[in-house]
């Protein structure tokens, strides 16, 4: 009898961990330009650090070997140089003709990644928003992170922390939780700072782990001479595939969340998809 109960308790439980939906999550970090005049008073946020963080990590890619070249090659002065044209925000501009042409496809999270790791080489789905906010006069992409994940229930969803690193002086990081009741849902906290040489922060430490269970340990203010200015919460209920955008009058997140499928290693047939 505990052996056949053992039996259906280990069925019911893979059978859970079978519903889990794999999600693809892709998200794009702004900031409002324009500094109008308002009424509205923002005073500093107090950093609240959280536990039981998890972090996101770059999936490693090979480096490449590069050899320097000898000076004896004989080569003309002038055609050691090309013109090259240099656009600015280049880095973050991506041509509409570069999204891929069926919207339909199905994100799939590939055999040697993992959820919660990011795959700088694979295209953003949210190329083509972000070519149009790059060329707008109001906004600035400060940052783009995009990630696989399976979405549970609240209380074992992970919390994760986010972060733009600095561009252009700013900076926008803070935590983000994502999770399924009847609905999906999500959660955030998120904080703006800009670089001020006349400012100062202390050392203040954050402990968490990411997908590997490593433990690691990150200084928020390793830039000592950042200000956090502004912060912003939101939450919100939302489906699959929709566009939301977390708002404040200085910066802003937008999100989406697209259903996705894992590719499986199959001994029979190659790769195939789940």
């Amino acid at each position: 009898m505990k052996y056949k109960l053992s039996l259906l308790l280990t069925l019911f439980s893979i059978n859970l961990i079978s519903e889990e939906q794999l999600y693809l999550v892709d998200l794009i970090l702004i900031k409002y330009l324009p500094d109008f005049e308002t009424n509205e008073k923002f005073l500093p946020p107090e950093l609240d650090i959280p536990e039981n963080i998890t972090f996101l990590t770059e999936f490693p890619y090979p480096k490449l070997e590069i050899n320097s070249l000898p000076f004896n090659l004989e080569y003309k002065f002038q055609d050691l140089f090309m013109s090259v044209k240099i656009e600015e925000d280049s880095d973050l501009s991506i041509s509409e003709d570069d999204t891929p042409s069926d919207i339909g496809s199905i994100p799939t999270l590939e055999v040697n990644k993992s959820v919660f790791e990011i795959d700088s080489a694979r295209e953003f789905s949210l190329s083509a928003e972000v070519s149009k906010i790059a060329r707008s006069r109001d906004f600035r992409v400060i940052s783009t992170k995009s990630w696989f994940q399976n979405i549970k229930d609240k209380d074992a969803a992970e919390l994760i922390f986010i972060d733009s690193d600095f561009f252009k002086g700013t900076r926008i990081f803070g935590f983000f939780q994502l999770y399924k009741e009847r609905f999906l849902h999500f959660n955030t906290k998120l904080y703006l700072s800009e670089l001020d040489p006349l400012f100062t922060q202390d050392e203040r430490l954050m402990v968490g782990k990411n997908v590997f269970n490593e433990e690691k340990e990150l200084d928020i203010y390793e830039e000592k001479n950042q200000k956090v200015l502004y912060e912003v919460v939101h939450s919100k209920k939302f489906r699959s595939g929709e566009l939301h955008y977390v708002d404040h009058p200085k910066f802003g997140m937008l999100i989406m969340l697209t259903k996705a499928q894992k590719k499986i290693s199959s001994p029979d047939n190659g790769l195939t998809k789940n």
